[in-house]
Order: structure tokens, then sequence, then C-alpha cells
């Protein structure tokens, strides 16, 4: 009798625990609150693109977000730009070879969309054009997709490009054509006989992306300062901010060729501490050169480094950003940004309803678990909606989640589930001494 009593109990305090950790989310358990405007009128799909203070106010959480309208919980599905999880991938190169005056040869694409393929090319001081055409299969139909300019004209001081931009595809055959020469002003004991099919070593497929990955900036300063032989600039980012890209806003009226070394470090704001950070290296450049007496150019351009800073920052940080001049003048920097890629949240819009995105519990909540979310599809006539001011929730009320002494403190119901065990496994090792002793 005694067992199945402390037995009871337990299971009783076992209910209380589950149940302790798990809290509603009402509207007024959040602690910050934005309209979500859309268009008036609007009805079906609308999105809006969520900003740096959402992610800081919810500890980086996206179950803390809920939308409420009229009292009533909405549901949502949030999307992302660009396409997570994939690991780049090696694309075979098959049929080497020469027509006439070109390179050619094919390669063999992962089963699956891509965006990009970057050639690994043994020659420098080269000059290329590559002409690509997609095909289902080897030796089948082919569509012509673009033509591309590969360069290395390191010895310049710029920089080496051999990346086909292309379009999303999924083609399983890639055919390119490619058309070397030997770049202008090449130095001196440049061999253009390496230029041939054998510098063609392979090529490999980065993770897809859209057609357009879009960004959004969650932190910049235009406050540039020169020491020595480098560009600084410091930009102090909240809590569980994600940082995925590093972009530089240079003169509108700057038009030289460049190419420097760019160093990222990000750490604690509450600690020196250099071991206790995180560094990425990248490179931005500019390159536009006529190569030939056809008016051929040269046009390329990256003024951002992918820089993933320790995936949400679990706190306030400091990011310092270098650009290396070397013996050159510094490039006249008008903004440094900190971005990440851009992420909204979507419902379903129902004319004349408002509608108001709260977020930032104390407590867990629960994660929502909505149909709409399972079979949302992102449509390309959403209606554009926009994010108010952030305002303190006026419907916050601690008193209003009448919670238990238990809940707010969970760990009494550990020390009563010890203490519960304690006691029961005592009971049963006195009934078998007991039950051992009647015999």
């Amino acid at each position: 009798m005694k067992i199945a009593a402390v037995t009871f109990a337990l299971l009783l305090l076992q209910g209380d625990f589950d149940r302790g950790g798990q809290v509603e989310a009402v509207p007024n358990h959040f602690q910050f609150q934005r309209l979500l405007n859309a268009p008036g009128g609007a009805n079906g799909q609308a999105c809006a693109v969520l900003d740096a203070a959402v992610y800081a106010h919810s500890d980086g959480r996206p179950d803390q977000l809920r939308i409420y309208s009229d009292g009533h919980e909405v549901p949502y599905a949030r999307t992302e730009s660009g396409e997570v999880g994939q690991q780049e991938e090696p694309a075979r190169v098959m049929n080497l070879g020469r027509k006439g005056a070109s390179i050619v040869f094919d390669l063999a694409m992962p089963k699956r969309a891509y965006t990009e393929v970057v050639l690994d090319l043994s020659g420098n001081d080269f000059y290329a054009t590559a002409k690509v055409s997609g095909a289902d299969q080897t030796g089948g139909p082919r569509t012509d997709l673009s033509q591309f300019e590969l360069f290395d004209l390191r010895s310049r001081g710029l920089s080496r490009s051999t990346t086909l931009a292309l379009q999303e595809s999924h083609f399983a055959v890639l055919h390119v054509e490619m058309m070397v020469t030997r770049a202008p002003g090449a130095r001196a004991g440049s061999d253009s006989k390496m230029l041939g099919p054998e510098m063609v070593r392979g090529a490999v497929v980065p993770p897809s992306r859209e057609a357009q990955r879009l960004y959004t900036t969650v932190a910049e300063t235009g406050s540039i300062t020169v020491k020595g032989r480098e560009s600084l600039a410091r930009i102090e980012v909240a809590a569980h901010v994600p940082v995925e890209r590093v972009s530089f806003v240079l003169r509108p009226d700057f038009a030289i060729n460049f190419s420097r070394e760019v160093r990222v470090t990000a750490r604690s704001s509450r600690t020196q501490d250099s071991s206790d950070s995180d560094t990425v290296l990248g490179e931005i450049r500019r390159v536009r050169l006529t190569v030939d007496a056809a008016g051929e150019e040269v046009r390329s351009e990256q003024l951002s480094v992918e820089a993933l800073l320790a995936a949400d920052l679990r706190g306030d940080a400091v990011v310092d950003v270098a650009v290396e001049n070397g013996d050159d003048a510094p490039l006249p920097l008008r903004a440094v940004q900190l971005q990440m890629r851009q992420r909204k949240i979507c419902f379903d819009a129902q004319r004349g309803a408002q509608y108001v995105l709260r977020y930032g519990d104390a407590e867990a909540v629960r994660s929502p678990v909505y149909d709409y979310a399972r079979s949302f599809r992102a449509s390309a006539a959403a209606v554009v909606a926009t994010l108010g001011p952030e305002t303190r929730n006026p419907q916050l009320r601690q008193e209003a989640r009448q919670r238990t002494y238990t809940e707010r403190h969970p760990e009494v119901l550990w020390v009563a589930l010890l203490v519960a065990i304690g006691v029961l496994g005592t009971i049963a090792l006195h009934n078998a001494r007991r039950f051992g002793r009647s015999k």
C-alpha cells in the first residue's frame, strides 16, 4: 500500500514537471510587438522581412514568434533566401580535347540544382572566354546558357576568377568551349604552351543558391580608420543576430581596379580575450580591363565576403573588419555592413484585418506546429508587408501567467522526484529484508 502511494505521488510529480516546462504562447506572454502592415485591401499570402531586432529580442529562437489578429493566433511560415544544407561536390571532366583553337570538354554535374561551377585551371597570366551549354545527357540536344570571362591577372597585382556563374540549372551535362590567350602584360617567362587542354584539371560545384540571393543589413558603420597598411572598421552587433556576409560600399565615382585581402574577426564584447574569437579571411576585388584590339573586356567585381560568424552569436559581439591595402592607397570606403540572408515571415492576410507580431518571452514557449507551414509554398505574387516600429507589449503582465511556485522553480520538482525515488527504494529494501526474515 505504501509503495502504491509513493508511486502515485511520483507520477503526479512527473506530470507536474512535464507541464511546468511548457508555457502556452498567449498574447500577454511576449515583451515586444510590431504591427504587420499590409497594403489596404490585401487578401492572400503576405510576407514581411524580419530584421535584427526580432532576432536580438527573441534570443535567436524562431519559436518565440507569434502573429495575432483580434486576439487570435494566426498560423505562419518562415522562409530564408538561399538554400542551405548542401555540400560542395565535384563535377567530372569528360571528353577533354580541342576543337579548332578552343579547348572543349564536358562536365558531369551533380543530380541537384546548381548555380556556380568553379573550374580548376592550372595556368597563369591568361584570359579566357568560356561558352557554356547544357544537355540532359551526353551527346543530347544542348541549350546555350551564356558566355563567361575567366582570367588570371595576379602578376599585375589583380586577381583570378575561374567561376562559371549560372542561373539556377539542372542539366546533367554542361558542355564548355573555352578560348584561352595570354593576358595582356603577362610577365616574362609565362609559358603559353601550358594554356592547352592539360590546364583543365577538374571542377567543383558549390552549394546552390537562389537565382538571386537577397540579404538584410543587420549593422553597419561609416567610421573607417587607416592604421598602417590597413583600413579598419568596428561594428557592434547584438546577441543571436545572424551574420553571414560582410559587404563594402565604395565611393560612387571610384573606378580603379584593385584586389584586397580582408580579415573579419568577431569576439565577445564582454572580454578582450583573443582566444575566444572567430576569424574569417576573404578578398574583395574589381577588374575592368580591355584585353584586345576588338574591345573585349574583363569585368569582374566582388565587394562582399561570406562570413558565417559563430552561427548566431551567443552574446553581444564586436566585429572588427580589416582591409589590407599593402602599398596602395586606401580604398574610399563609404560603409561596411554586416548582413544576414533575408528571412521572411509569411501568413494569409484577410481584407480589413489587422495583424501584430509578438516576440521575446522570458520563459520557454511551445514551438508552433502549423498545417499552414507544412503545406506552405512561396508565391511570386505575395503581398509585401512591413514591420512597424518595435514597442513594448502593453498586455504584458507577469501575473497573468498564474504560474505555480514549481513552474517558476522546476528544480524543486527534480529534488522531490529524487526524494520520492529514495523513499521508494528504502521501502522496497525494508520489505525485502522483512520478507527474507519471515522465511
